[in-house]
């Protein structure tokens, strides 16, 4: 009732300023308010001025009943001063008798002592400890230093496994998988001594199908790769390529690295990541030059790359032109059925007939170009023959390779704009991180400014980290892995691959029923 009140209340002014402004000009008592009327209507109009006026009215009269609705709400939330213990307490219930006497303010309730001492006081509640969560455990690859063999480290990514005497595992179609990584599981427990997991020997995963292999510790050389393995990624292109090319390589390359555990409530990237583990975080990939920046170092790695990305775009050459002739016969075929199409739209044949010329002239032109490639691929087999990969171009001939490049996307980019890069930093990138993580004599070939570099900058991955035991539902996550051009992991950068195994599998040790996934955010 208070609310219907405060809103009439509310309402009633602009109300009765509405009813004057449509009435007026009133005359009598009331005349010496006609010149107000008259400037108002004058300046907003009778009936914009009655609807605004009418409208605030209805405005205000709601603000009034939430007014006084707030304040009854909040009496019904008032809770008596009571301990936790106290307030809410089950209390048993007496028919009271036909006569009572009154009552005395300053005396209990009658029978409330009673039933309050007949019930044993509840024990004050223990506190309740917050679930702890799971500690995860980042993998860092460590830094790259010329006077140490790295290959004898425990724990890395990429390269081969050593799987003892275990058989390289294979998907259901009997081919094998790509190897991802092997950890040692002495490091991981010292890095976390809690971990559900054994801890003694490693752990090898596989990507393709997936596959978790527990090798027992000891001694064991590097595996003998299966002779059909297929390749682990395309140098500078594609991860887990579907067919072999020139640019193929079978393993990953290979990176020792480092687990850390890290405190789950920070976020497993920027500053605090970079703090707790000691290393810098990154939100780009490598890049051999900066943006702008002239490249005054190459390698005949580089030029050997640019090749064979050539010898690819002739090869793929026929595809390319089959895609755009069927495209084209498809378009002819849109203009027949549009003559003949009573329905169709106003200038849709028109429209059609002008995307087929467009069509056409693209066609001829890939025919050109597919007919001159050839003749720059012997020019390049050429120039590249008996040259050492691992030796530095001179800057005469390095603003030769600028040259050529350049010639290459001008006279034939139609053809290789999916196959050659387009700038020397580009080549320049695709060689650093194939020789960093290579031998020693590959390592050699590294100036010192881009090895610290790396070594500072690029040991974790820009996206998401590589990491081991992070929250995972009803299961154990045994390793994530990101997105990480150093590795060649050049999967969908949002995405990561997991591996994960039920807790009862995992107390059976029964490695086989781990699974993997992909998962995107």
């Amino acid at each position: 009732m208070k609310r219907l009140l405060a809103a009439l209340a509310a309402f009633a002014v602009p109300a009765i300023l509405a009813a004057w402004l449509a009435l007026a000009p009133l005359g009598g008592d009331y005349a010496g308010l006609d010149p107000l009327a008259e400037r108002v209507i004058a300046f907003q109009g009778r009936n914009a001025a009655v609807f605004a006026l009418l409208l605030a009215g209805m405005g205000l009269a709601v603000l009034a009943a939430l007014a006084v609705r707030g304040k009854h709400a909040e009496r019904l939330t008032y809770q008596p001063d009571l301990p936790p213990q106290e307030f809410g307490r089950r209390r048993s219930l007496r028919p009271l008798a036909e006569e009572e006497p009154p009552l005395d303010e300053d005396a209990p309730l009658p029978g409330l002592a009673e039933d309050i001492a007949a019930e044993p006081e509840p024990p004050a509640p223990e506190p309740v400890s917050p679930v702890p969560a799971p500690t995860p455990v980042v993998l860092v690859r460590k830094p790259r230093e010329r006077r140490r063999d790295w290959f004898a480290d425990r724990s890395w990514f990429g390269g081969l496994p050593r799987l003892g005497d275990q058989p390289w595992p294979r998907d259901a179609h009997g081919s094998p998988l790509p190897f991802a990584a092997q950890i040692d599981l002495a490091e991981l427990a010292a890095a976390r001594p809690d971990a559900p997991l054994p801890q003694a020997g490693s752990l090898a995963f596989f990507l393709g199908d997936g596959a978790v292999l527990h090798v027992a510790d000891g001694q064991h050389d590097f595996s003998e790769p299966p002779t059909d393995l297929p390749p682990a990624y395309e140098e500078g292109g594609a991860a887990l390529a579907a067919r072999h090319t020139r640019l193929s390589r079978w393993f990953f390359p290979f990176w020792p690295v480092t687990p850390i555990a890290v405190d789950a409530n920070e976020p497993l990237e920027d500053d605090a990541l970079a703090r707790q583990v000691g290393v810098a975080t990154r939100d780009h990939p490598f890049y051999a030059a900066g943006v702008g920046a002239p490249v005054d170092v190459l390698w005949w790695h580089s030029v050997l790359h640019l090749t064979d990305q050539l010898h690819e775009a002739l090869d793929d050459a026929p595809r390319l032109l089959a895609l755009h002739r069927d495209e084209l016969a498809r378009q002819h075929a849109e203009k027949a059925r549009l003559r003949t199409d009573s329905a169709a739209m106003p200038y849709a044949l028109e429209d059609a007939h002008e995307i087929a010329e467009q069509m056409e002239a693209h066609y001829a032109v890939l025919q050109q170009q597919g007919a001159a490639l050839p003749e720059m691929v012997a020019a390049l087999d050429q120039f590249v023959a008996g040259r050492d990969p691992l030796a530095r171009l001179s800057p005469d001939e390095l603003a030769m390779v600028g040259d050529i490049l350049a010639e290459i996307h001008e006279r034939y980019g139609d053809l290789v704009a999916a196959h050659a890069p387009g700038t020397l930093a580009q080549l320049a990138t695709i060689s650093v991180r194939a020789l960093v993580a290579g031998p020693p004599e590959t390592l050699a070939a590294v100036p010192d400014a881009v090895l610290t570099r790396i070594n500072r900058e690029y040991r974790l991955p820009p996206v998401h980290q590589h990491c081991m035991l992070a929250a995972a539902d009803d299961a154990v996550q045994l390793l994530q892995i990101g997105y990480d051009d150093m590795m060649e992991w050049s999967w969908p950068e949002t995405g990561t691959w997991r591996f994960r195994i039920s807790a009862p599998a995992l107390a059976a040790g029964d490695w086989g029923a781990a699974t993997l996934s992909f998962e995107s955010d």
